[in-house]
């Protein structure tokens, strides 16, 4: 493996002095990138140890082919962190869980309730009055939901105000993994979501890889976004088939639910994993022995894929299913900036945003691979069904393609080393495109390689706080199950 990467090709804010000069210095960060480029890749306290340093700001942001912007900066002891949150929306949550887990003051926060700690708080709503009531949803929901409470102020059916809370199976993997060396800690990366284990290791990895200045061949690079691939498939699948139930269209559900189990049953007997864990490693391959079994996965693969064009075909004409899916649950373009929305919650609503196509060209040879992002009235319930479907089979194209490419034991071995830029001594990022977006992990090392700061940020933490919006403009109680299953938000990721 290479030694650590020097600095060079990053920002390093220095060290403000004073709290003016740091408020100053964090609003230029963030406002300098003018433009939908500028993507919040982290923003996160690093606590201090009592008599040896002061906590630190640690923020991260990205741009598509730049090298990743990053600020450490000292906090001083006794002071109040000046708010971002009124500027840009997307600095809600984040500055919510840097109050909750260090009690660290954030001036002129304009919520701060409790964000890690449910039993703390108690969901009032804010539309009272006459003919208006509160309808509570969960925590305990029926068949396989995760643990979360909606509440709803409603005017006869007309949804007036939604607010999701989360967190009531927080389980603080990243402490866990304090002291642990990167080869134990990515058993805990591969289970933050069951459902994206891929795209959690991968982007676990390329921190670590990133942190520790090792390269990785182009092959294990390659096999890592087939992977990736393998996962959004049985995803894709997972929430079309959602979304028919939620429309009534019942024997379009049970297609689309048998689709997503034959591409998990052919996930575990390709990898011994039906969620594909194990399958990542650490500045190495898997263990698949592809170009022996490639003829056998195109076999496999291609009814399946068949019958899931045959039925969002059908679905696609059902005036009945349709419907019910335009207009419902829209996204403002406008919203996409001020919180950074990322995955097909973000494509469906007019921006061509990926880490495949924004961050991986440099190395990877995508092929028939496109975007698929939708221009021609986006942002509804629609708009993300028609994103599923086309990112499905072009993940199966480009899965297909790139079986080729492994097909050959030699293709890759060069040395490569991911993302673009470095990072500061010690630190490293990672980014994978999981099938609900931008995931990304960043990593610090102790001198003896071991983890000393671990910090995820999941594409449902980015897509979440926009969920209430969508469901209440305009919107009726009968439309929530439409707008939940479109949106495919991921509790786990979030109760981290």
């Amino acid at each position: 493996m290479a030694t650590r990467a020097p600095l060079a090709d990053h920002k390093v804010l220095e060290t403000p002095h004073s709290l003016t000069l740091l408020s100053e210095k964090l609003h230029r960060f963030f406002t300098l990138p003018a433009g939908d480029s500028l993507e919040i890749l982290h923003y996160v306290l690093l606590p201090g140890i009592k008599g040896r340093e002061e906590s630190q700001i640690v923020a991260v942001t990205g741009s598509p082919g730049m090298p990743f912007s990053w600020l450490i900066s000292a906090l001083p002891q006794g002071q109040s962190l000046p708010s971002l949150a009124p500027t840009r929306p997307v600095f809600l949550w984040p500055e919510r869980e840097m109050h909750d887990r260090s009690g660290l003051p954030i001036k002129d926060h304009p919520d701060l309730r409790p964000l890690l700690f449910p039993e703390k708080v108690s969901l009032k709503g804010i539309a009272h009055g006459s003919g208006s009531f509160h309808l509570p949803l969960g925590p305990v929901r029926g068949d396989v939901g995760e643990s979360l409470h909606y509440l709803f102020d409603l005017i006869g059916e007309q949804i007036m105000f939604l607010e999701s809370q989360l967190f009531y199976k927080h389980r603080d993997l990243e402490s866990l993994a304090v002291n642990r060396t990167p080869e134990e800690a990515l058993v805990l990366a591969e289970r933050v979501a069951g459902v994206s284990s891929v795209a959690h290791a991968s982007a676990f990895v390329r921190a670590v890889e990133q942190a520790a200045g090792r390269t990785v061949s182009l092959r294990v690079e390659y096999e890592r976004l087939l992977l990736g691939e393998m996962e959004r498939l049985y995803n894709h699948a997972r929430d079309l088939a959602l979304l028919a139930g939620s429309t009534g269209m019942t024997v379009g559900q049970a297609q689309l639910a048998r689709v997503q189990e034959e591409l998990l049953r052919f996930n575990g007997d390709l990898t011994g994993s039906r969620y594909l864990r194990g399958t990542v490693k650490l500045g190495q391959s898997s263990s698949i022995p592809w170009p022996s079994l490639i003829p056998g996965i195109q076999a496999r693969l291609e009814p399946i894929a068949q019958r899931l064009k045959k039925f969002t075909s059908l679905l696609a004409k059902t005036p009945t299913f349709t419907d019910r899916l335009k207009t419902t649950g829209r996204v403002e373009y406008a919203w996409i900036q001020a919180y950074d929305l990322v995955g097909p919650v973000a494509r469906a609503a007019g921006l061509a945003r990926d880490v495949r196509q924004d961050h991986f060209p440099a190395l990877l040879d995508l092929g028939p691979w496109q975007i698929a992002v939708i221009t021609e009235e986006p942002g509804d319930a629609f708009a993300r069904f028609l994103v599923r479907v086309r990112e499905w089979h072009q993940s199966y194209a480009l899965l297909c393609y790139g079986l080729f490419k492994l097909a050959d034991p030699n293709w890759g071995q060069e040395p490569v080393l991911w993302p673009s830029g470095t990072s500061p001594s010690g630190w490293g990022i990672g980014l994978s495109e999981s099938p609900r977006g931008r995931t990304s992990h960043l990593i610090r090392l102790q001198d003896n390689g071991r983890i000393a700061f671990w910090h995820i940020h999941s594409a449902s933490a980015c897509n979440w706080p926009v969920f209430g919006l969508a469901t209440s403009n305009g919107n009726i109680q009968t439309d929530f199950p439409i707008i939940e299953a479109s949106f495919s938000l991921n509790a786990a990721s979030c109760d981290r």
